[in-house]
Parts: structure tokens; C-alpha cells; sequence
């Protein structure tokens, strides 16, 4: 395995759980600074994860509640939040525990490789029923900066980090065109994607999947 793909291997699965684990060990210092609350289970988490999932399929992210969750995973409010700060990071844990989700990509051949496996992957993703979670939390995250934060981290910063880093290396290995900023560069991959996502979901397709990923790669090709 190359040099690049081990390093857009570690950014895919350790950049989130950081992230996850980084969130998960705030919770009490957010809700009960100063203090230590009862010990967490495993088995109540999972079932609020479960809850979550199984009340996105009929209920959209605007009128979820925390206490609805509690009462469908049959546990106490106090339990969510002794895991997650507020409603949007129930959420976003909930969305990325789904199987699947966190399945590593293959092994990228280059970077150019790399980056069209990544915007593939995006587009998967959204082109689905967690794609509307997504525009939903996305919107909810625009008028709470705590959700906003969770939103960032969670979902938006492993994607970005992976591309980014993959733009870059594709640049000192001669791929991509070096005058280019990565940061820019990975909003101009991006960014049809989303924009696709919140003003015409429906054309966030197989066919879009099909040919975007390597046409955005051609675009930055040196």
C-alpha cells in the first residue's frame, strides 16, 4: 500500500472516531460542569441509537425530540444526555453507526484515484434517505452554533480532511495542477454535490454519481 493510501486510510476511520470519542467525553462537563454523573451504558447508548434511526424513517430532524427518542429507546432524558450534548448529536451518531457507513474505501491507486472514490461515496450517501437527514441537520445546524460545531466535526470535517489531503498529494506528486489551493479546491469539488443536495435533490442520482466524481477530477487534473 502506498504512502497516500495509508494516509487517507487513517484520515477516513481515525479523524471521525477522534471526533466521536472527542464529543462523548465533554458531554458531562457541558450538562453538569464540576461534577461526575452515574456511569454510561453501552447497552442503553446502542438503544437510543436504534430509537434515533427507527424515528428518522417517519419523523424529520425539525420535529424530533429528545423526549420522543427516550421514550421509544425506553430510557430517561437524563440518559441522553449524559452521552450527547444536544438532539443534533444524537443524530449525527445516530446516521454514522449505520452498517456501512463507516466501511473503509478501497485502496486508491493514486490520488486522483482517491478523490473520485471519496466524491462517489459522498454521493451515495446523500442520494438516499440519510441524504434528506443530512440537508435537514445541515439546515437546523444554520440557527444553533452548538449544532452547527457537532455538524462540522462530525460529518464535514472527515470528508474534507480525506479530499484535502488527497488534493494535496496529488499536487507534489504531479496529478493535480499546483496552483491551485486545496482548501479551494475541495469546495469546488464539493460544492456541486451539496448544492445539488439543498435546491434539486432529485438530480442527485445514479447518473450523477456516474459521471461527476471523475469529471470533477478532470477539472483539477494537471
Amino acid at each position: 500500500m502506498t504512502q497516500a493510501a495509508l494516509k487517507l486510510a487513517e484520515v477516513q476511520e481515525l479523524v471521525y472516531e477522534k471526533n466521536i470519542m472527542q464529543d462523548n467525553e465533554n458531554i458531562n462537563e457541558d450538562e453538569n460542569p464540576g461534577r461526575k454523573g452515574r456511569p454510561r451504558s453501552e447497552k442503553s447508548r446502542k438503544a437510543i441509537l436504534k430509537a434515533t434511526n427507527s424515528l428518522l424513517l417517519y419523523t424529520s430532524v425539525q420535529d424530533l425530540s429528545i423526549e420522543a427518542i427516550a421514550k421509544k429507546a425506553k430510557v430517561g432524558k437524563t440518559t441522553i444526555y449524559r452521552w450527547w450534548p444536544n438532539k443534533t448529536a444524537v443524530v449525527m451518531d445516530a446516521l454514522m453507526s449505520q452498517p456501512g457507513l463507516q466501511k473503509p474505501l478501497p485502496t486508491p491507486s493514486n490520488n486522483a484515484d482517491a478523490v473520485r472514490m471519496q466524491l462517489d461515496k459522498l454521493i451515495h450517501l446523500l442520494d438516499s434517505k440519510n441524504g434528506e437527514i443530512i440537508a435537514q441537520l445541515f439546515s437546523e445546524a444554520q440557527a444553533d452554533d452548538k449544532a452547527k460545531e457537532i455538524f462540522e466535526q462530525n460529518f464535514l470535517a472527515p470528508l474534507i480532511d480525506a479530499i484535502e489531503y488527497s488534493v494535496q498529494q496529488g499536487q507534489e506528486d504531479g496529478e493535480f495542477r499546483k496552483q491551485m489551493d486545496p482548501k479551494m479546491t475541495v469546495d469546488i469539488l464539493c460544492g456541486p454535490v451539496f448544492f445539488r443536495l439543498m435546491s434539486h435533490s432529485q438530480d442527485l442520482d445514479g447518473d450523477f454519481r456516474e459521471d461527476y466524481p471523475a469529471e470533477a477530477v478532470r477539472l483539477i487534473s494537471a
